[in-house]
């Protein structure tokens, strides 16, 4: 009996192998051969983003490069002395990044082509994603504290600050002629251009550390028309898991939580419900709960979901594209075009992937 025991845990363990095996790896296009210690890889911090023709990739040795997107070689690195998630952006030739000289956090302006200096903004480091107008930049960043701020880049001084606290984490909302940025929690604020506060009239008051903010609206994230979704819409929708992901297209809102995309039209209206887990094929193990909205086109949407990019046409209710990535253990992903780059985290280097 314990024979036979035995070979039944022999032959288990041997289709578990096979069908490992069986498990088509995506094969890189492209990968950096940069020296990284496994004290580094211990303590994971790197970041990346994307344009026309760069990519700048904070690695886990302290470095920042620059690589050709075409070639696929370095064209400059630069000491960061510190290790992010934290992503670089991009401005005409210039990528902003934060970086520490000595104990001392500072946000720093590169010439995109050589690498060289261009300045040290008077700002410790940028916490979201900053919008533009000409050589100005809307963000919220610390500057002695967390503030949203804007700031002109050829004067290299900021224009105006308004003091947010733990609001300068979230993305704030840059529409036309005002900013929705957060102040604490689920209280939003609207202010104009110039810095100058909206909402006298206090529908909806609020007692905040942010002394000076008073009128809000109570919500966690916006529809494409504006509408609020609120903590009991997350919180009905997905149950317990209020770790979702929003991006929006002119005409609808996409929802992405665990096991469920939820797609939204005007006024709040659920036009779809889709179980993913029903759609997709999970890798036996996966290495994260990693829920990512990359790309929406036409009727299709893009999905890095626990570690499967899932290529979904909402209309035909039918998978396009699903591919296992659940090897590369990926700590961040972006799509550019038809390609997906990523960062590794098995060994913190960099991953281009064609997508046939």
């Amino acid at each position: 009996m314990k024979k036979l025991a035995s070979l039944l845990i022999f032959f288990a363990v041997i289709l578990s192998v096979k069908a490992q095996d069986s498990t088509i790896i995506p094969k890189p296009f492209f990968s950096t051969n940069i020296a990284i210690s496994e004290k580094n890889l211990s303590e994971f911090y790197s970041s990346f983003n994307i344009n026309n023709n760069s990519i700048i990739f904070n690695a886990n040795n302290y470095n920042i490069y620059s690589i050709n997107k075409q070639t696929g070689t370095i064209e400059w690195e630069f000491y960061a002395g510190k290790k992010t998630n934290r992503l670089p952006f991009f401005h005409g030739n210039s990528v902003i990044i934060g970086i520490y000289v000595g104990e001392y956090a500072k946000c720093v302006r590169l010439n995109l082509s050589s690498g060289k200096l261009i300045q040290t903004l008077n700002i410790e480091s940028l916490k979201t994603q900053p919008f533009f107008k000409d050589s100005i930049m809307y963000v919220t960043a610390i500057a002695n504290s967390g503030q949203l701020i804007a700031y002109d880049l050829k004067a290299d001084s900021i224009i105006w600050a308004k003091f947010i606290a733990h609001g300068v984490e979230t993305q704030p909302y840059f529409l036309e002629n005002k900013i929705i940025a957060n102040a604490e929690e689920d209280n939003w604020f609207e202010i104009d251009y110039n810095g100058q506060l909206l909402d006298t009239t206090c529908k909806n008051k609020a007692d905040l550390f942010v002394e000076d903010i008073k009128c809000v609206r109570n919500f966690k994230f916006l529809t494409h028309d504006n509408k609020e979704i609120t903590e009991l819409f997350i919180e009905k929708q997905f149950e317990y898991n209020s770790n979702v992901k929003v991006k929006t297209t002119t005409e609808k809102t996409f929802i992405l939580g665990d096991n469920k995309l939820l797609i939204i039209g005007k006024k709040m209206k659920i036009l779809k419900t889709i179980e993913i887990e029903t759609i997709v094929t999970l890798p036996e193990t996966y290495n994260n709960e990693r829920l990512e909205i990359l790309k929406i086109e036409n009727n299709t949407i893009w999905l890095f979901y626990k570690d499967v990019l899932v290529v979904y046409d909402f209309e035909k209710n039918q998978i396009i594209k699903e591919q296992d990535f659940s090897y590369w253990s990926a700590h961040q992903v972006m799509l550019d075009k038809n390609n997906i780059w990523l960062i590794s985290r098995n060994d913190g280097q960099l991953y281009g992937f064609t997508l046939e």
